[in-house]
């Protein structure tokens, strides 16, 4: 409570309190009391104040993109967020929408439905939005007759940077992303995954504080992979809001702080890890591998309430159990039925069963 004189007669006494709270809102009643005249005593004043912490953090909010080709839907109703320095994986096979939501973002592909939001503005809208994003596509973006420092200071220029500072930034990135030594030779030259990574350096030449990329590993060998994830690591803990798509479970597992997963242009699920791994529970996830077609297995097993099909194919069926000590009664069904099986792996919860839950399918297919 406050004291506020008013005159040598008079004075104000101001209370307040917190009536309701919520992630979005808060609610205080004040009470204004006006001592001395009679008038304004006790007036209550009741105060909603519209308040989401998460909203000072959020740098780029898509809502509700739709995008079709023909009879296709590539995105349906698609909505997501980011944060401010988070790596948000876009995980799903071939077809996801993956691209085609990337494409949206960096302006390539239009006659879309929704709404994206970046630095609280309409990305759409302004133009110079444009130049706070960087963009690393699936094909690769540069002049292959040029080396990788002129490469980079080529794209730099087109942000009008100050000819000293994109030097300077050029050779930097270019340490970063392990190519110092061989900056002024031929890209013509250099093996997929260092035109992976030179990729990389030019959509972060002009320091955005949002990074796309589009399945930036693909195509490239294991040790290559683990350096470009190197880079796209220390890209984030720098501050960079960062995007990247791709249909490798171990590449968002071990990089993103949150994961979302789609399938057939539609959001499914999104979370830490650990909350996506939730979806499945306590379960032990069983995978029968043998000679027999997806229709057949699937009649048989539905025969007795041993476990959750997640996914079934000819030769292979992903169960999910309750209780692994049922493991053997199936078994045995699966024989008097002449079900060959060939192998059996038990695993503990993982992002692929979530995605074989969600989807009915893996990521191969």
């Amino acid at each position: 409570m406050s004291e506020y004189a008013i005159s040598p007669c008079e004075y104000a006494i101001f209370s307040s309190e917190y009536i309701e709270n919520s992630d979005t809102f808060f609610m205080i009643r004040c009470t204004f009391s006006i001592i001395g005249t009679g008038f304004g005593s006790g007036l209550v004043f009741l105060f909603l104040f519209c308040y989401n912490p998460t909203m000072e953090n959020t740098i780029l909010e898509i809502k509700n993109i739709s995008k079709s080709y023909g009879d296709i839907n590539a995105l349906s109703n698609f909505s997501v967020s980011l944060q401010k320095g988070e790596i948000l994986g876009l995980l799903g096979p071939n077809g996801a929408g993956k691209t085609t939501l990337i494409s949206i973002l960096s302006g390539t592909v239009k006659d879309f439905s929704g709404a994206v939001t970046f630095k609280g503005k309409s990305l759409f809208a302004d133009r110079k939005l444009k130049n706070y994003m960087g963009i690393v596509p699936q094909d690769m973006a540069f002049y292959e007759d040029l080396n990788a420092l002129d490469n980079l200071l080529f794209w730099g220029g087109l942000y009008d940077m100050p000819g000293s500072e994109l030097k300077q930034r050029a050779l930097e990135l270019l340490d970063l992303v392990e190519l110092g030594a061989r900056a002024k030779e031929p890209i013509k030259n250099f093996s997929g995954g260092m035109k992976r990574r030179l990729n990389i350096a030019i959509g972060l030449i002009h320091n955005p504080e949002l990074l796309l990329l589009d399945e930036p590993t693909v195509g490239i060998d294991v040790q290559a992979k683990v350096s470009i994830l190197d880079i796209i690591k220390n890209v984030g803990q720098k501050g960079t809001s960062v995007i990247f798509t791709t249909h490798q479970l171990a590449e968002v597992e071990n990089l993103c702080s949150r994961i979302v997963i789609m399938d057939k242009g539609s959001l499914l699920a999104q979370g830490t890890l650990e909350e996506l791994i939730k979806i499945v529970g306590e379960k032990e996830l069983v995978d029968v591998v043998g000679e027999f077609a997806a229709a057949t297995i699937t009649n048989i097993l539905k025969q007795a309430d041993f476990a959750e099909i997640l996914s079934v194919s000819d030769n292979l069926v992903n169960l999910a159990f309750d209780d692994t000590d049922k493991i053997p009664a199936m078994m045995e069904l699966l024989f008097k039925n002449s079900i060959r099986v060939s192998d059996l792996k038990i695993k503990s919860p993982s992002l692929e069963a979530v995605f074989l839950k969600l989807t009915g399918r893996s990521l191969r297919d």
